[in-house]
């Protein structure tokens, strides 16, 4: 989406006919692939650039603001978009160059004077990206959380708002730009697409962050509702090591990039670009990853990814992945909120969709050091140094999860590690799926028109059904539309929605069935039916004594679905049972894809002419199972293997094709079906 911010321009915006001239040669503004390279012009990187032209793949260099405008001009002419990066926010801009200040003590650059150098060079197509990690780095809105820590969810949403509109209200003083930024979480994808970000691009691959999975289903939902693009941001840092990964085996980098772009990333921001290449002859295994990636789907068109799934959020949720060394159950980041009500059922849901996203931020794969220094990072989750800590209480060292280790310190791991080349994956790990990418998340502010893209829809955690959001839940139901939700979320006034009135009390259940199934011994809270008040509603679990634990009621063309037991959390777990009962028979009936087998990550696609399917094995064996891929067309008669390209042996089934697949451990395959 190319919508740009409506302000009076106050820079200069007359290109020259030359430069209209050599803007037709730059890559298109809709490429389905952007890869966006961080790399300095000029010396000692001009062997970066020079191989980046001549692989032909690379849509766009990052700049700093110091980048004159020779160097900018250069990058155009050999056929590169070029972004600058710089803070939006004024105090953010500040506390930035305040702190390179350590290392650059040259005079800070202007933020005006560096956008304009690329507008005078690109006019209407000039990109900023204007922040970066504002909300997981020492500098930017994270640090506010421990300056001002909020009283609660409604509060923290209010802070992160008012930093929003203040950041995107300086744009006003600069030239009509496309504004770009970068997360570090991906709860925060809603919030920067709220407020006119065009482009948000969320950081993974490193371990300070939450999982790729989770990152799709907020970036992707976030973009689709708010109209906007969204890609993926690859790191190189493991402050596991405290270093950089540049020299050692990329499966990990491999398999996030085939995924992502497969179920709908179109930009990839490569970080440390000025040093990952090593030789252009020989490169560094990342930049290596990363060439055979472009190169194998270039020119290929990838569909638009299979989301029949969506989950809704409250705006204030501030959710993410929670990793699995905390020891508190806390929202909003750095707030480090206690959980409210419904948060523990938002843990479970996203727990049983991606079984081992929770190990992705891992700091402690090798347990505890003996010696503290050099830390793994100066600002993370897990660790708050006195650097970026506004006051010696806020320092943060997260317990490791055992108190012994491998290693003495980081040093120790990195000469270890990168002296031997060690594949890290074994210790980076990434979730696999249950139900496969098949989710987007939504806000609760999202409108019709988003949810018609969805056949399900469950909602999480508090939401409030005011007037407005039941209405579109209600329309979308009576078109066809399947609604899930929770005691707590509905309430006794919902009875025209959930087809019965809930009685105003909680009982204790100690077992469950499903239809006439054996019971299953499992605690759990439940809210008891006071009175039916439809005539089609259906007990599709209920307690072995016949109280009813989720009900369904037709409504229009579409169903709602309701748990009776509270925000779906279990008494010793946090997704209740039955409710995961309940969530397998739904989601079967509108899965693109069954994989038998051990559990695997896996997203499909569609397009003019063609099917996708991108399987990626995260553990360290060789996979092999059976895999049905529905609705592929009967004329669709070949299917290969993108990432190998060797053709793959299927048979049809009506308009599914069904095969056996193996994968080596810690990679991925792409299967193409066309005619």
């Amino acid at each position: 989406m190319l919508a740009m911010i409506t302000v009076v321009p106050i820079l200069a915006m007359n290109a020259s006919t030359t430069e209209t001239q050599a803007a037709s040669t730059l890559p298109p503004w809709d490429a389905p692939l952007r890869i966006l390279w961080e790399v300095e012009p000029g010396e000692p990187h001009e062997p970066v650039i020079d191989w980046l032209q001549e692989r032909g793949w690379c849509w766009a260099i990052e700049v700093t603001a110091r980048v004159e405008e020779d160097a900018i001009r250069m990058l155009r002419d050999r056929g590169f978009r070029s972004v600058v990066h710089l803070h939006a926010h004024p105090g953010t801009w500040a506390e930035d160059w305040a702190y390179k200040k350590q290392w650059d003590a040259r005079p800070v650059p202007d933020r005006v004077e560096a956008i304009k150098r690329h507008v005078n060079v690109y006019g209407g197509d000039a990109i900023a990206n204007l922040f970066i990690e504002d909300d997981s780095s020492g500098v930017g809105f994270s640090g506010e959380y421990l300056k001002n820590p909020p009283a609660d969810h409604a509060e923290a949403l209010a802070m992160f708002e008012r930093y929003m509109a203040k950041a995107m209200e300086s744009l006003k003083v600069w030239s009509p730009i496309h504004p770009w930024g970068m997360m570090g979480h991906a709860t925060t994808a809603h919030l920067y697409a709220r407020h006119g970000v065009e482009n948000i691009i969320c950081e993974r691959t490193n371990d300070d962050v939450d999982d790729l999975q989770t990152a799709i289903a907020f970036c992707r939902g976030a973009a689709r509702q708010y109209g906007c693009e969204w890609g993926i941001d690859l790191s190189l840092w493991w402050g596991v090591f405290h270093g950089c990964v540049h020299e050692l085996p990329a499966p990990l980098y491999k398999r996030h990039l085939y995924l992502a772009y497969f179920s709908g990333a179109r930009t990839f921001r490569i970080e440390g670009g000025g040093f990952i290449l090593g030789n252009p002859a020989n490169p560094l295994p990342v930049a290596a990853a990363i060439d055979r990636f472009a190169t194998n789907v270039r020119g290929i068109d990838p569909g638009e990814a299979d989301v029949p799934v969506a989950v809704m959020l409250a705006k204030d949720h501030g959710w993410l992945t929670p990793p699995y060394w905390r020891t508190t159950r806390e929202a909003w980041n750095y707030a480090r909120l206690p959980y409210r009500q419904g948060q523990r059922g938002i843990d479970g849901f996203f727990g049983a969709a991606f079984p081992g996203s929770i190990y992705a931020m891992d700091p402690f794969p090798f347990g505890a050091y003996k010696e503290g220094q050099p830390l793994g990072s100066p600002y993370a989750l897990s660790c708050v140094t006195p650097d970026f800590a506004p006051s010696p209480d806020k320092e943060f060292y997260a317990e490791p999860p055992i108190p012994f280790g491998r290693f003495k310190n980081r040093d120790e791991a990195r000469e270890a590690i990168v002296g031997e080349t060690l594949d890290p994956s074994p210790y980076r790990a990434m979730g696999d799926s249950r139900w496969g990418d098949i989710f987007d998340v939504l806000t609760d502010d999202a409108e019709g028109e988003t949810l018609k893209r969805y056949k399900i829809l469950v909602l999480l955690g508090q939401i409030r059904l005011n007037d407005s959001l039941r209405q579109r839940l209600q329309q979308w139901v009576e078109a066809g539309g399947t609604l899930v939700m929770a005691a707590g979320v509905a309430t006794p006034d919902d009875t025209e929605l959930c087809g019965f009135a809930m009685a105003p009390e909680l009982r204790v259940g100690r077992a469950w069935r499903w239809a006439g199934e054996d019971p299953v011994h499992e605690v759990f809270r439940y809210v008891p039916v006071d009175v039916a008040v439809a005539e089609d509603i259906d007990a599709l679990a209920a307690t072995p004594a016949g109280a009813p634990l989720v009900i369904g009621h037709g409504l229009g063309k579409g169903h709602v679905i309701t748990s009776l037991i509270p925000w779906f959390e279990g008494g010793h777990r946090d997704l209740a049972g039955p409710v995961l009962r309940t969530l397998d028979t739904l989601f079967a009936k509108v899965q693109p894809a069954i994989v038998e087998g051990l559990p695997v990550e896996w997203v499909s696609a569609r397009g003019e002419g063609h099917r996708t399917l991108a399987i990626a094995n995260h553990d360290g064996a060789p996979w092999k199972g059976a895999v049905t891929l529905r609705d592929v067309d009967e004329g669709f008669g070949h299917c290969t293997d993108i990432v190998t390209g060797e053709a793959v042996p299927f048979a049809h089934d009506g308009t599914d094709a069904r095969f056996g697949l193996s994968i080596p451990p810690y990679d991925v395959r792409v299967l193409r079906w066309q005619e």
